[in-house]
């Protein structure tokens, strides 16, 4: 692609403000497959079909009007053209329809807003490699699936120390650091810093752990969180 010099390359090239994928880049994979839904050997995955395509499939198929009205949001994805790649119906966990080919998608992350693409390969691997249903799908873009990742093993975390009886200085320093960072995803309210202050006031005054980095530095994510 040309860009003339005094032009902006993130006004040119739609890609550019995407979030960033580790393994697949934040660009479409062009692949120059371009599978027609209303094909008969065609089945795409209802994130990636649009409301006029489901109608034309089942009033070809059924050979009656469509009687369902609107979809609304039924479509979450923007297909894009010739990126398509076929699947393995075979690896796929039983559905009532398997799907014969994956599409990238442009989608926007329901935490942060940012757009970002959903690729066909990520799809494969996610229903043919790693066993997710056909009924689930992406609506996150990867740091913020990260996120909710690290939140969701803080939340074990504190949640399986909190029924320890006999905690170690250790476990206390664990259970105060997943408490703190559970404020601050938003996840624990800000009153939850008199828990931390407690578990850490637990802790003998003369203990070795007081003067280590480790106490100190959560001392200081307390009151940042206050």
């Amino acid at each position: 692609m040309n860009i003339t010099p005094n032009s902006d390359p993130d006004k040119t090239d739609k890609y550019a403000k995407f979030a960033d994928h580790p393994r697949y880049g934040q660009r479409p994979n062009i692949t120059g497959l371009n599978p027609d839904p209303p094909s008969d050997d065609v089945e795409l995955h209802w994130n990636t079909t649009t409301h006029h395509e489901i109608v034309t499939r089942y009033e070809a198929v059924i050979g009656e009007k469509w009687p369902y009205g609107s979809l609304g949001g039924y479509s979450s994805g923007t297909r894009i053209p010739n990126t398509a790649i076929v699947a393995d119906t075979s690896r796929q966990t039983a559905a009532t329809v398997p799907v014969t080919h994956y599409f990238d998608l442009e989608r926007e992350c329901r935490d942060c807003q940012r757009a970002f693409i959903f690729f066909a390969a990520e799809q494969k691997h996610w229903y043919e490699e790693l066993g997710f249903g056909l009924d689930s799908d992406c609506v996150r873009c990867v740091e913020c699936r990260k996120r909710q990742q690290g939140i969701a093993r803080q939340r074990e975390l504190y949640e399986s120390l909190f029924h320890v009886e006999n905690r170690t200085e250790e476990h206390t320093i664990q259970m105060a650091d997943a408490c703190l960072s559970l404020i601050e995803s938003g996840t624990f309210t800000a009153r939850q810093t008199q828990r931390v202050r407690m578990l850490l006031n637990s802790i003998p005054a003369d203990a070795a752990v007081r003067q280590q980095t480790c106490y100190t530095d959560l001392v200081k994510r307390i009151l940042t969180a206050e």
